[in-house]
Formats: structure tokens, sequence, C-alpha cells
């Protein structure tokens, strides 16, 4: 047998303890990154970011776990409102958002039927307002302009509702998301139609370019909007498309795509746009299986085999466009929902089971955990403003 030479084991003895080390820091990355409170690709954060979580796919048995979460800088991590019940809808409308000074965020709950506001800070609920919301927006005065939908998704009417929670104004018009061009006094909401209404809540412009139904709408710097409308496959003639429209309610640009938009958003700084969504591919041998079978009849192959071979695959796209709808980058991560961190023009994507981000460039700058693979809303709380703490659970 070789004798192994004295200045051979401690050559051996050090390999072994670089191996060791090796395993130790890939199972603790595992770990970290399982986790989920951990900060991948880290850049330098300085606005916190809301995210409200619909990781309860059982929104009719309680315990109810949808929640919404704020990722602060350096690296804090709370949950600001707990116990809330929201289930799936089309798209990536305001079901979140905050208001401008950054003091308050409101929730839509649509199975939990309330609009509710909680203080950014300690997570205190201020106000509750019944009624089956699906999109809301704060005016700078703290004002809150909300959708009711009473079971469509091209909503019922519009509430105005003041700083107390108190309902002061409704109004016929109705989407299934709303924005708001604070500089004008006018309000857009996108649905089956497109409507443009003062902050009394009427009807100033309406359009009927959709067929089926816009899901996303933002305001533009020269009070122009772009909307995302979504294909339905029963429905003829709807398409996957952004459009550009004036302030008088011309259509001035459609952007075609590949895919199904959920969320959009506008960098007010040059009128950019962001737009994520998904696409759905039904896979090749899923075909041919039905090729043969309508020859065969059905083949007795399982169910297993059967779900693999025929399972539609779903992926995610994000896009950005100049304004004027040419092309400048493309992601391959995105998901339900966008927003925009206006210091430096970089996006927030609410994906399938992370939130990322991404330069005003399209480099990814971050990826945040602890979430869940349900839909998102993702909202950048404005910087300098109000910052998350960690409250106790909101019942």
């Amino acid at each position: 047998m070789p004798h192994e030479s004295e200045s051979g084991r401690p050559k051996r003895k050090f390999l072994k303890w670089i191996w060791a080390l090796a395993v130790i820091l890939i199972v603790g990355s595992m770990v970290l990154f399982w986790s989920g409170d951990i900060v991948l690709f880290p850049q330098k954060q300085t606005s916190t970011v809301l995210v409200l979580d619909d990781c309860d796919d059982d929104f009719r048995t309680p315990p109810f776990e949808d929640s919404v979460i704020a990722f602060g800088p350096n690296g804090k991590f709370s949950r600001i409102a707990t116990n809330l019940n929201l289930c799936q809808t089309v798209g990536g409308g305001r079901s979140l958002s905050v208001s401008g000074d950054g003091r308050f965020l409101v929730v839509c709950e649509n199975v939990g039927k309330h609009l509710t506001a909680y203080d950014t800070q300690t997570g205190k609920r201020l106000w509750i307002v019944d009624g089956e919301f699906t999109s809301a927006t704060v005016g700078p005065n703290g004002i809150v302009y909300a959708i009711i939908s009473s079971g469509t998704i091209y909503g019922d009417r519009t509430v105005v509702i003041d700083e107390g929670g108190h309902i002061t104004k409704s109004g016929s018009a109705a989407g299934f998301d709303i924005a708001l061009d604070a500089e004008r006094d006018v309000l857009w909401l996108v649905g089956k139609y497109i409507k443009k209404c003062d902050l009394d809540l009427n009807v100033l412009r309406e359009i009927d370019p959709i067929k089926w139904c816009a899901v996303s709408v933002d305001i533009n710097p020269d009070g122009s909007i772009w909307a995302a409308e979504r294909k339905h496959p029963d429905v003829a003639q709807s398409t996957n498309r952004i459009l550009n429209i004036s302030p008088g309610g011309l259509i001035r640009k459609s952007v075609y795509l590949e895919w199904s938009p959920m969320c959009l958003r506008v960098d007010r700084s040059d009128g950019s746009v962001w737009v994520t969504g998904i696409g759905v591919t039904k896979p090749i041998t899923g075909r041919i299986l039905n090729a043969i079978e309508r020859r065969t009849g059905t083949l007795p192959i399982g169910k297993r085999l059967r779900d693999f071979l025929t399972r539609s695959r779903v992926w995610y796209r994000t896009h950005k466009y100049d304004s004027g709808g040419k092309l400048l980058h493309k992601i391959n991560e995105g998901g339900h929902s966008i927003d925009i961190q206006s210091s430096d023009g970089s996006v927030w994507l609410a994906g399938k089971d992370r939130i990322y981000r991404y330069s005003r460039e399209g480099t990814k700058l971050a990826r945040l955990g602890g979430v869940s693979a349900g839909q998102k809303y993702v909202v950048v709380v404005p910087e300098g403003k109000a910052e998350a703490g960690n409250p106790p659970d909101v019942r």
C-alpha cells in the first residue's frame, strides 16, 4: 500500500476545511434565501416599498392571511396590516395606494368588502368603509377617490371619501382602475370604457375603444394617459396593447403586445412608460397529443403524464417605452403590478414570488423575498415621507 507523505497530510486537511467552509456557505445562503428576508443584488434603497400580498388562495374559509408588507430602507421588514381578504383580479389596478405625504395607505378588499386606511408608520387603522372596492387613489389633500364594483369587473360607481372616512360624493362613472391628475383636477377611469371626470364625478369625456377590459391607467406629464387593454379568448377583436390617449380623448398611439399587460406606470420625469404582465404558451406536446387522440380516441396514459404533456407554460415580461411608444428595454421578469421610484426612475415589479427592482436602463438592482406566489400590488412610498416601522399585527 502506498504510504502518504507527511507533507501531503496538511494539504488534504486544508482541502477538507475548504470543502466544509463551502458547504456551510452554500447551505447558509439557501437558508437565508428561503427565509425571504433577504435582498439579493443589493442596491441602496432610499424608499419604503409596500406590497399587498394575496397570499391565501382560500378566500372563503377563515382565518384569512392576506397582508400588507413594508420593505423599508436598511433592510427593515414589517407587516402593516394582516387578516385581509382578497382574491385574484384581471389586472393590477390600484388595490393599494399611499397618500402623497406618505402618512397613510388605503387597501381595497374585494372579498372582505372594505376600503381601509392605515397609518403607514404604526399600522393603526384610521378608518374603514364597507363596500366591494377594487381601486382607489389618494389626492394631495388626503381625499380618496375609489371604485365600488358590486361584483362586476367594470365597476358600478365611484365615490369620494374625506379624511375621516366618510363618503361625501357618489357618481355613476366607474371602471376597473382609476388615476388622479392632480394638476388638472380630473380623474381617469378605465374598464369597459375610458372616462374622464371632474372631481365631483361628472363625466367630461367618454370613449369606447375597449373590446373587453382595460385594467390599468396612469397619467402622462402632458395630461394624456396610458391605458393597458387585455385580450380575452372569448371576446372578438379584444387585444393586448397599451394606448396613449390625449386629454381630449383621441387615441394617439397603440402599442400591441405578444403578452397580456396587467399594469403600467408612467415616469413623470420624461413621459416614458413601464408595463408588466404575463404570457401563456401551450406546449407542442399537448397539441401533438390532441392531434393523435382525434384519430385514436383518449389514450390510457394516466393523469400525471397527461398534465405534464398538456400543462401551459406561464411566462412574465416587462417592457419600457419612450413617450412616443418606442420600445426601450425588455425584461424577462414581471407579474401583476409595478411602480416607479421617482428619485432615480427605477422600477419595482411584483413578480411571481419575489419583488424585483430594476434601474431605468433595465439593470437588475435588487430582489426581495418574503412574499407569496399569489397576486401582489406594489407601491413606493414617496421618498423623504413617512417610513413604515415595525407595527404589531393589525386585526
